[in-house]
């Protein structure tokens, strides 16, 4: 080889492992561990329950909605955050106005919220029209079930499509029946400052915020949940994989007694924020349940939902 050409690739090569040792070492993946807050036997159970009110409502089936669906039943739904949909309207909705082709279940997660009440969020895809306009698509949903006198009963379902809205057509919706107006004031105020501390990244108030059984499920990665410990290090200063919120507001705060000193909430946060530096901005519906412990309330899940986009949610590098 000439000696000018091998000189030449020397220095390539010198000058590519220069480049090489310029580079930030890789991160490896980041796995997060099982979930935590699954209950796999009330899972299988509430399974079911869910694939037979999926089928009474597919099959107009009134007698079978009468026996699941409790007295207390409202419909929540993302878009449409100001309102709430009582029994007796969803029930004339179901039985009338909706012609449902199909639907399908999947990533069902039951959680014990209490001895008699519980949690269970999952996707559910349905093809079918109301008065006529297309209602198909993914939603995801946070359904809270109460065992009344021995029976499990759906009292209230909050859902959020996936990606594209439905198109809710020029009903004026009708006015909440939900809230509990005091109730909604108190955990307003605590919703916010939940938000101004993972911000500012203090430590110290959402340790006294955040209960120790407190497990976060987002709609678009429904099979995956983050524990506290996990959720609290993304919100310490200069963690590896940090959560950045630049600006937050909080819409619609409506709040909802529970037995055994617990609440929901229901709210659209909307914020400009960054995970390991990937895109986390626009508008989310949250679903939080809080309990009161001695004097105290503490968050202790959160169902979260980006409206109208799809995050990536791949592990962060």
């Amino acid at each position: 080889m000439p000696r000018f050409l091998l000189a030449f690739c020397y220095a390539l090569l010198i000058g590519f492992t220069y480049l090489d040792a310029q580079k930030p070492p890789e991160r490896p993946p980041r796995e997060l561990p099982a979930p935590t807050d699954i209950d796999l036997n009330l899972t299988e159970q509430l399974r079911q329950l869910e694939q037979q009110f999926g089928n009474a409502i597919l099959h107009r089936d009134a007698k079978t909605l009468e026996r699941i669906v409790g007295s207390e039943f409202t419909l929540r739904i993302s878009d449409v955050p100001q309102s709430s949909l009582p029994r007796v309207m969803w029930m004339d909705n179901t039985l009338h106005r909706l012609k449902a082709e199909s639907f399908a279940q999947r990533d069902d997660a039951a959680r014990k919220l209490a001895d008699d009440l519980a949690a269970v969020s999952l996707i559910w895809t349905t093809k079918g029209t109301i008065d006529g306009r297309d209602f198909s698509g993914d939603f995801y949903l946070v359904d809270l079930w109460w065992k009344n006198r021995g029976t499990w009963q759906i009292i209230a379902r909050y859902s959020t499509p996936l990606g594209k809205l439905p198109d809710r057509g020029p009903r004026q919706p009708p006015p909440a029946t939900d809230i509990d107006t005091q109730l909604s004031e108190q955990l307003r105020q605590l919703e916010q400052v939940l938000g101004e501390a993972g911000m500012r990244k203090d430590g110290e108030t959402l340790e006294h915020l955040v209960a120790h059984e407190y497990t976060l499920r987002v709609g678009d990665d429904a099979q995956r949940s983050v524990p506290r410990e996990q959720w609290l290090e993304a919100l310490r200063p200069r963690s590896t994989y940090e959560y950045k919120i630049e600006s937050f507001e909080e819409h619609h705060v409506a709040a909802r007694k529970l037995p055994d000193n617990l609440a929901v909430t229901s709210l659209v946060l909307t914020q400009k924020a960054t995970f390991t530096g990937r895109d986390r901005s626009g508008d989310f519906y949250l679903v939080d349940v809080w309990k009161k412990r001695d004097s105290n309330w503490q968050i202790i899940a959160r169902y979260s939902t980006p409206i109208g986009k799809v995050f990536d949610r791949s592990p962060a590098r």
